[in-house]
């Protein structure tokens, strides 16, 4: 009976660790913060315009996420179709 009992446990164990393994998805955003203090995430996958600092108000970087973090890829102007979002603040 204390065989079947311990049998019993592990077998429990083991399906826990399962469905809990299953549960984990691994982080696929890229998080930034403004200079005000404020986070937003992007999805992975996502670009982000970013704009240059003064005097290049026209100019921004086209950032694109490889969760966790960005990889800048060039600059470009306001309109760019591969910008799925325009970040103007500092």
């Amino acid at each position: 009976m204390r065989v079947l009992l311990v049998a019993f446990f592990a077998l429990a164990s083991l399906a826990q660790a399962h469905a809990q393994e299953k549960t984990k998805k691994p982080d696929s955003a890229c998080s930034y913060m403004t200079s005000n203090g404020d986070t937003y995430a992007i999805p992975g996958g996502e670009a982000l315009c970013w704009r240059v600092p003064p005097p290049s108000y026209k100019v921004y970087t086209l950032l694109h996420c490889d969760a966790p973090s960005f990889q800048e890829l060039n600059r470009v102007k306001r309109g760019d179709p591969r910008c799925n979002k325009y970040e103007d603040r500092q």
